[in-house]
């Protein structure tokens, strides 16, 4: 069989070719890209940081291919999913434990993102890693959820760049962590879908979105979660605009890809409500990727209601969004991240709204941000904001 040697663009073509299989329903192209390709110890290492090691052995193994790796990848792979299908198993223990406390407490919530996602859409929970556990309740019970985290150990854990009076005036978290613990980290978070993009661009009905709910049973219990429909459109957001693309690139995407493949989905339901909160560009252009590396399945009814206007489109392209995937490009604060969010907006005014809001803040935003006291100038305080954005991207 030929095997191909290992430049940089045949080494990414492969590897997409490898993502396209491992997400296929039938294990028939996985069987076919081992016919063409030595899966490899730098493979592993590269799923692994792609956070897609512990689906692609579950893919492998029930496939019955693991025999057909080199030995020594077979067997340190099989430890690595051993290890932390145990550590996983255990977690889930812990959150469970979490999540019967809270409802037992009278906090409503519901839960989010990798932890909901391992019981809704993979095949085995042990298939999605997660470091934490993200539940959304409202602010007036942040309190009493706080207290019962409390009660079983967890300590608030404020972040400097997020004070507290900025967190009730434009929404946030609060982080309760418990060193050592099976679930270290337990974020309390408050809307769903938040942010100073979302804040400037978006119409989004978190009302709506809170009153509709879908369930997760974990052993006998049952846990509130998000609608597919919504779930879809806030895991488009979270990796266009929370991650602008970046780590932990294909898990995000797989994460949407198998949402698609094993939820019932109402589509005009999905796009009605995508335009409506004006975010179809971000939705189009994740679910595009998703299309292009992973062969996800989306109407083509609904790509075309959500597509942008061709020279949004010809922006985003420029963008190089499957290879920055592909090659791990970071994300976080850099100045990439304004030119992905402002090509990612439905409206040229609502670019511009948040390029003038993100240069001149509210006053009350900047009180909030910078805990202005009564002897500072608020024009000097809108100088240093600036230059912490042209110097650092972040404010």
């Amino acid at each position: 069989m030929p095997r191909h040697p290992v430049g940089v663009d045949q080494k990414l073509t492969a590897r997409r070719a490898l993502v396209r299989a491992l997400a296929a329903a039938q294990p028939d192209a996985l069987a076919a890209w081992l016919d063409e390709h030595v899966l490899r110890q730098a493979d592993l290492v590269w799923l692994s940081q792609q956070g897609l090691a512990l689906f692609a052995f579950y893919r492998l193994q029930q496939a019955e291919l693991l025999e057909r790796l080199p030995g020594e990848v077979a067997a340190q792979w099989q430890d690595i999913y051993q290890q932390v299908t145990v550590g996983i198993a255990s977690m889930d223990w812990e959150i469970e434990r979490v999540l019967l406390a809270l409802t037992q407490a009278g906090v409503d919530y519901l839960w989010m993102k990798g932890g909901a996602l391992a019981y809704a859409v993979y095949p085995n929970p042990a298939c999605r890693g997660r470091g934490d556990l993200d539940l959304w309740i409202q602010p007036e019970q942040a309190a009493l959820a706080a207290s019962v985290l409390q009660d079983l150990g967890y300590r608030l854990h404020g972040k400097e760049d997020r004070p507290d009076a900025l967190v009730m005036l434009t929404g946030g978290e609060l982080q309760m962590v418990k060193r050592g613990a099976l679930v270290e980290l337990i974020e309390l978070q408050w809307p769903a879908i938040r942010g100073e993009w979302v804040r400037h661009t978006t119409a989004v009905d978190h009302a709506a979105i809170w009153r509709r709910r879908s369930a997760i049973s974990v052993g006998q219990d049952s846990f509130s979660t998000m609608t597919p429909e919504d779930a879809l459109i806030h895991l488009c957001l979270h990796q266009a605009i929370n991650h602008q693309f970046g780590a932990p690139w294909l898990r995000n995407l797989l994460d949407i890809h198998l949402l698609l493949a094993s939820q019932p989905l109402d589509w005009s339901q999905v796009a009605a409500r995508a335009v409506s909160w004006r975010l179809a560009t971000v939705v189009w252009a994740t679910l595009s990727l998703a299309q292009r590396l992973l062969d996800s399945a989306t109407p083509p009814a609904v790509v075309q209601a959500l597509a942008p206007p061709r020279w949004r489109r010809w922006l985003i392209g420029r963008l190089n969004l499957d290879d920055s995937l592909l090659a791990m490009r970071p994300g976080g604060y850099g100045h990439r991240r304004f030119l992905i969010q402002l090509a990612l907006t439905d409206r040229v005014r609502d670019g511009a709204r948040l390029l003038w809001r993100g240069l001149v803040p509210e006053a009350a935003w900047l009180q909030a941000r910078y805990s202005l006291t009564p002897d500072q100038s608020l024009w000097r305080l809108r100088l240093w904001h600036v230059w912490r954005l042209a110097t650092s991207a972040r404010a």
